[in-house]
């Protein structure tokens, strides 16, 4: 007759193999001799957890571990049935209680790490995955925890060599191909991710995280209708404020605002402290024109402790709106060389709240400021820094960027009076010398942003891009592209009609200079394109499919720049097209300035 024991080892065996209804029946039967055989209470909860029952998996662990509390194995079990049911700090503290029974369980401190990113503490994390690749190097759900933890702390290239490696021991490991393509996704290599993602749901079809970094993908790679697809089986498998704020994402990609909003909204009614899902409704909402909502969840970006570099602060308070009353506040650049271009529009309006204004701002706009003391009739700053220099006493603060949100701006009143910059006379006139002897239309050509830019590579034509526009004729075209999008030049033949002014362009004081003896400025979405719409010069502006927010959606105009035309992409990555409207629109402007007979 077969022993209770042996029995157990029946069942442990069927369990193993995979043979999941042989195994159920035979804990059961065991159980039915013996309602308090503590390792066949355990197993049966392990079996019902592995097949979803979780429910049925807690409430069994939780007898096991009556059964036998001494059992560090069961309080990591029931841990992580816990922890499959949603309740995660429970689940920390269950595996801290097995790991006091027996601290070298490297399973409890890879389990452990997990629970522990999913509350947000990943150094804790990181160090209880750090813990289980000590007592066991080869452990292949530690490194997968581990490369989690890297991803979220920003570390893409060290979570891949994890993923990697967790690979190496179980190829067939869901989790890990899924965890390798979202550390290719943040890299950039999408195609790679793509395949990381499939290779995933080859091993688990009904795994909701690869289908929902799948759709991010997918979104990434323009071909939205199969990221939608992606995005609707992650919902069927796994709903929750991840999958909302990547398909918010994506959605932002495929230009519907509203729609992103939306999921958004929904991801922080669980997520409510969340910096960066503030950041990104406030994105959306301003993407989609909704500026009184939009602004005070754009503020948000202020607490995102993952920002490189970190947002400063300042003990001063930040100004609000009030009147100022004679202090003196501090203006200052925080982003890239168009946001500053962009919101300088703002300081006379603060200054004409009565107080004293310092503006700081990067070192490079420096000689464009004298430019804007007493536009529109109205008070410039009272000093202006470069950033990086001593700041002298000051009472408030605000970021340029947030001042729209003290002056309550909706889309109907922006402070669009143009211009707000002005270029310097005397370089003006060495420049109009220079360019003095050009035939045509002058039209000066940008076609690269700067390419730490998250997107760039989306957001910029590049040379090749605009190519088309210069085989128009009666026009004299001057390149104005600096940094290293210039390098396209060496790549290039260009035509007789093509300068290229970079080499003698000095700062951005030089740079509108040139602007002010132009006809028209073609850029892509980049510190030049604001510098032009600053000065009220007429100006092109080439957009990708989902363009940044400032721009909007559907439009050809501009509320912030009415000199300005808009020419997006049809369809992600066609900048023939755009380049195509544009020469057409071109030619007819030619017509329009050729001189009479």
């Amino acid at each position: 007759m077969v022993t209770l024991s042996q029995a157990l080892l029946i069942a442990l065996d069927h369990h193993q193999a995979g043979r999941v209804a042989e195994a159920e029946d035979i804990y059961r039967r065991i159980l039915g001799a013996d309602p308090e055989y503590a390792d066949a209470m355990q197993l049966l909860g392990v079996l019902a957890a592995q097949t979803g029952q979780v429910e049925s998996a807690v409430r069994r662990l939780r007898l096991a571990v009556a059964l036998r509390p001494d059992s560090a194995g069961g309080w990591s079990n029931l841990a992580g049935a816990e922890q499959s049911a949603g309740a995660v700090e429970p689940a920390v503290r269950l595996y801290g209680h097995a790991l006091r029974l027996m601290p070298e369980l490297a399973d409890a401190h890879a389990s452990r790490s997990a629970a522990l990113r999913r509350l947000g503490r990943h150094d804790a994390a990181l160090a209880a995955a750090g813990q289980a690749l000590v007592l066991a190097p080869d452990h292949a759900a530690a490194l997968v925890n581990r490369a989690a933890v890297l991803l979220s702390q920003g570390d893409s290239q060290a979570a891949e060599c994890c993923a990697r490696r967790s690979l190496r021991l179980n190829g067939r490991s869901a989790v890990a191909h899924a965890t390798l393509a979202a550390a290719l996704a943040a890299q950039r290599r999408w195609t790679d991710a793509e395949a990381a993602a499939r290779e995933s749901l080859m091993a688990d079809r009904n795994f909701g995280e690869a289908w929902e970094v799948l759709g991010a993908v997918l979104a990434k790679l323009g071909r939205f209708p199969e990221s939608l697809d992606a995005f609707a089986d992650a919902a069927r498998q796994r709903p929750g404020p991840s999958l909302w704020a990547a398909r918010g994402t994506a959605l932002i990609a495929m230009a519907r605002p509203d729609e992103a909003a939306a999921d958004f909204e929904r991801a922080l009614a669980e997520r409510p402290q969340d910096a960066g899902l503030h950041w990104n409704l406030g994105f959306a909402r301003l993407m989609a024109g909704d500026y009184a909502g939009g602004w005070p969840e754009f503020d948000w970006r202020r607490h995102d402790s993952r920002a490189e570099p970190p947002w400063r602060r300042f003990s001063q308070p930040t100004w609000q709106g009030e009147a100022l009353e004679g202090r003196t506040i501090l203006l200052y650049a925080e982003q890239g060389l168009g946001d500053t271009l962009q919101f300088l529009r703002y300081v006379p309006l603060v200054a004409a709240r009565g107080g004293r204004v310092v503006l700081e701002v990067q070192p490079s706009l420096l000689p464009l400021m004298a430019g804007m003391a007493g536009m529109a009739g109205m008070a410039g700053p009272a000093q202006v820094i470069a950033r990086g220099d001593p700041l002298p006493p000051f009472d408030l603060e605000c970021p340029l960027m947030s001042l729209p949100r003290a002056f309550a701006t909706v889309v109907d009143d922006v402070p669009a009076t143009v211009p707000y910059l002005r270029a310097d006379p005397a370089r003006v006139a060495l420049w109009r010398e220079r360019l003095a002897a050009a035939k045509g239309l002058r039209v000066g050509l940008v076609w690269a942003g700067n390419p730490r830019f998250p997107g760039d590579d989306q957001r910029s034509p590049r040379l090749a891009g605009l190519r088309g526009l210069l085989d128009v004729p009666g026009c004299r075209f001057y390149g104005m592209q600096m940094g290293p999008g210039h390098a396209d030049l060496a790549e290039a033949a260009m035509p007789g009609n093509f300068t290229d002014l970079a080499p003698e362009i000095a700062d951005f004081a030089d740079t509108a200079a040139i602007m002010a003896n132009l006809d028209l400025v073609v850029s892509s979405c980049t510190g030049p394109a604001h510098l032009a719409g600053a000065l009220g010069l007429p100006l092109w502006v080439a957009l990708p499919f989902s363009a940044d927010w400032r721009w909007m959606a559907g439009r050809d105009d501009s509320p912030w720049y009415p000199t300005a035309r808009l020419f997006r992409q049809p369809a992600p990555g066609d900048w023939r097209s755009v380049a195509g409207r544009m020469a057409a629109e071109l030619a007819a402007l030619v017509q329009r300035f050729k001189p009479s007979p």
